[in-house]
């Protein structure tokens, strides 16, 4: 093991300075993807529900539904902005 680590370090040496700044580049990337996202907003994970039941009048029933897609578009907006913000955060610090 040791004439292993002392033969990858004397090759080290030989490597030129675009080589040494691409292996530190590649390095750098790896601990960045290590980090990871966020937790996701946890209304993010929230299901909706309509609300409707059985025996509900139509007209009722369908302005129940109609609220709930208001309330679920809503959310994907907000979580789409989240997402956004983030992937624009780490986008700016790899580069």
């Amino acid at each position: 093991m040791t004439i292993a680590l002392l033969t990858a370090l004397f090759l080290s040496a030989c490597a030129t300075d675009r080589e040494r700044a691409k292996d530190a580049g590649a390095a750098l990337g790896r601990v960045a993807g290590s980090a990871g996202w966020p937790d996701l907003p946890t209304d993010c994970r929230r299901l909706e529900h309509s609300g409707v039941r059985p025996g509900d009048p139509l007209d009722t029933a369908l302005i129940r539904t109609d609220q709930a897609l208001g309330r679920a578009n809503a959310r994907v907006r907000r979580c789409a902005g989240w997402h956004d913000q983030v992937a624009g955060g780490i986008r700016e610090g790899v580069e």
